[in-house]
């Protein structure tokens, strides 16, 4: 059944093209297992055109999964005060909600797994890549160009993951931080320590100017043309890593290391292509009604027979309608929203009995792709705002932050005062706030917290109704040490070389 598999991850469901796969036995001879198995497809047949280049690249798209059971979407909410249990729920999620996480629990197993398995698909098409280009006509080069530029910013984007949830200090060049994988190993039995936050920060940011090169140099138009060819234009929309959605990727790694001039300008510019959506669009946009990406700048294709990102919160659907939930919206994250706010109406639509604590969540009640099914939005200038208003602040212009905050206020509910920010703390507090309410069910609460909530002295804190719908604790500071993951078992099991987190 379905919802046996909510904290464990799930198998992609797409078809893709098969990389190399080896089943490997430990014994003392390597005979024994350096052996090639029939069914085995080596890089070298695997790859032999530009089409498999292309059809690699969606193999790697495709096992990138913040929405499979156990990964971000579900847990930044679980874990801290945006969930409560449901009438349905057997126990799925009772872990997480009342603060236990070990090297072993699902989310740093579910992480770390899939980022890396990812960024191994990424670096086969990539190794596959330096071995074809020298032999392709002018036009499959520009057109592998743009393929390693995807390429290159979906390993910088899996990095970025890594990054955010497995380095104690984000700040501090000389912290551990994780293992940078720029090639694929020689061996499954290869191991590696982990690299310093300076290393992988320094490895991202190389990825993303190198991605974004190939990626305008493929869009810049050729003498005689009047527009990008057809198989390359397919694939710069928001369904992939274009140029903007690069852009996004630096704006975050430069806030997260305290780079705030630089974040500070491309939020701006970014906030310039793609404005904020009003509350007419806003709510067509969680339908993935056709051409409404509204303010999406990079969202994750998910359609029929792909996972269903509803069944991270209900067990069955009934005509259309979601039933038999597992978790509903908290009672406080509810009380947060006006009743004007567009906010509120996509994240809590139906029947809603606050008092009872029955808040269903309808944020992905699915598309015409069918029930449950609902393209993950990853980036949105909404996000790029936000950034904005927080640099702002910390360069102590409170009304520029103000004024951006009220900004997105009004997308959302419309007319709305000017805050007053008397200091950072103040300015902080109620951005942090503003994130809580437009980020909800989207994997960012745990993530912001662990950023900003030290900082200001802000951590998990759970109405009472709330926590004792799993006889859970009420709160968790902000400096605790489990807002940073630990390594995971498997890593740590197979690893010697590499260390584990503070306190696990």
């Amino acid at each position: 059944m379905e919802h046996q598999l909510i904290f464990k991850k799930k198998n992609m469901k797409k078809s893709i093209l098969l990389l190399p796969i080896f089943f490997l036995m430990l014994f003392s001879c390597s005979d024994a297992y350096d052996i090639r198995q029939d069914s085995e497809v080596e890089d070298p047949e695997a790859f032999t055109t530009i089409q498999h280049l292309v059809t690699g690249l969606n193999g790697a798209y495709a096992a990138y999964g913040p929405d499979f059971g156990g990964d971000a979407i579900i847990f930044n909410d679980l874990f801290t005060d945006n969930l409560r249990k449901g009438d349905s729920n057997n126990g799925q999620g009772s872990e997480e909600f009342n603060f236990l996480m070990q090297p072993n629990s699902d989310m740093p197993e579910a992480v770390w797994g899939n980022r890396y398995a990812t960024i191994n698909r990424v670096n086969r098409v990539l190794r596959a890549y330096d071995r074809l280009y020298a032999d392709f006509t002018t036009a499959e080069k520009r057109r592998a160009d743009h393929v390693k530029g995807n390429l290159l910013a979906l390993r910088a984007l899996c990095h970025f993951d890594l990054f955010q949830y497995f380095t104690v200090d984000y700040k501090n060049a000389a912290s551990p931080s994780v293992i940078k994988m720029d090639f694929v190993p020689a061996s499954t039995f290869d191991v590696f320590p982990r690299n310093t936050a300076g290393e992988i920060r320094d490895f991202i940011k190389q990825d993303l100017t190198d991605a974004k090169t190939l990626l305008n140099g493929a869009l810049d138009l050729r003498p005689g043309e009047t527009a990008v060819p057809a198989n390359i234009a397919t694939y710069n929309t928001v369904m992939y890593l274009r140029p903007l959605a690069v852009d996004f990727i630096r704006c975050k790694l430069a806030l997260l290391e305290g780079d705030y001039p630089t974040a500070q300008t491309l939020a701006t510019a970014l906030m310039a292509a793609t404005p904020l959506s009003n509350a007419s669009v806003y709510p067509t946009m969680y339908s993935d009604a056709a051409e409404a990406n509204g303010e999406c700048v990079f969202k994750l294709s998910r359609v029929l027979r792909n996972n269903q990102v509803a069944s991270l919160y209900y067990f069955n659907y009934d005509g259309g309608t979601p039933v038999d939930p597992m978790f509903y919206g908290s009672v406080q994250l509810y009380g947060l929203y006006s009743a004007t706010d567009v906010r509120r109406a996509v994240c809590f639509g139906g029947t809603n009995a606050v008092g009872q604590g029955v808040i269903p969540i309808t944020k992905y009640m699915g598309s015409n792709d069918g029930d449950g099914i609902s393209d993950i939005k990853l980036f949105r200038s909404s996000e790029a705002k936000l950034i904005l208003a927080e640099c702002k602040a910390r360069n102590s212009d409170f009304l520029g932050a103000a004024t951006d905050v009220r900004q997105l206020r009004t997308a959302r509910m419309g007319t709305n005062p000017l805050p007053v920010y008397a200091n950072l703390n103040a300015a902080l507090t109620d951005i942090l706030l503003e994130r809580r309410k437009e980020f909800a069910f989207e994997g960012h609460r745990y993530l912001d917290i662990k950023r900003i909530g030290n900082e200001i002295n802000v951590g998990v804190s759970r109405l009472a109704y709330d926590a004792l719908s799993f006889s859970a604790p009420l709160a968790l500071p902000a400096s605790d040490y489990r807002f940073t993951l630990p390594i995971p078992r498997s890593e740590v099991s197979a690893n010697p070389t590499i260390t584990q987190n503070p306190n696990y």
